[in-house]
């Protein structure tokens, strides 16, 4: 990743002022966050983050489009896309030590801000950091409610024991609810 320049800068900030989690920022506040920010360009089927390798950083999406998937017992799980304005690898913005939870790859060329959180930190007054932060809660807060949701319905699904006793069948455990839920392997 490079820290964009001149015309760079003024390119990507306008990528980024299109963007609806931007659109009452002033353009200078735009390039200001992405002076802070190294930008990097992938091509088509180019590995972006890898599972399992240490996470110090978050991408900030500003063209293109990425798709994240995990190995689950040999096999390819896609667990979804992003697209311009969406925040991959976040978690490690907030968790010091951890490790990528899926490899994302490049759908086409791909624009990305690469965000720390020492670029969040040390520019925390600037409006688009501000719009940034926002963005990034209300997308972890639907992340949660989803997650919990799919947990209840594990939960209330197929009735336990009790269902399992009524047709004599075994009752999958929570474990393997959860896991058919979120993709975990076998």
């Amino acid at each position: 990743m490079l820290r964009p320049t001149g015309e760079q800068v003024s390119e990507i900030a306008e990528g980024l002022a299109s963007l609806y989690m931007f659109r009452l920022v002033e353009r200078r506040h735009l390039e200001a966050l992405v002076e802070r920010a190294p930008a990097g360009t992938w091509f088509s089927g180019d590995t972006v983050l890898r599972e399992g390798e240490p996470a110090d950083t978050a991408l900030l999406v500003v063209t293109g489009k990425l798709v994240a998937s995990v190995d689950a017992a040999g096999e390819r799980r896609v667990l979804g896309d992003s697209k311009a304005g969406d925040v991959v690898g976040e978690t490690a913005l907030f968790v010091r030590g951890g490790r990528r939870n899926a490899t994302v790859i490049s759908e086409g060329v791909t624009q990305c801000l690469e965000l720390s959180r020492s670029t969040l930190t040390d520019a925390a007054r600037n409006p688009a950091v501000v719009a940034l932060e926002q963005h990034l809660l209300g997308t972890m807060a639907r992340r949660i409610r989803s997650t919990n949701l799919n947990i209840q319905r594990a939960w209330k699904e197929g009735g336990g024991a009790r269902g399992a006793a009524a047709t004599g069948a075994r009752a999958p455990s929570l474990r393997e609810r959860l896991m058919s839920l979120f993709g975990g392997g076998r």
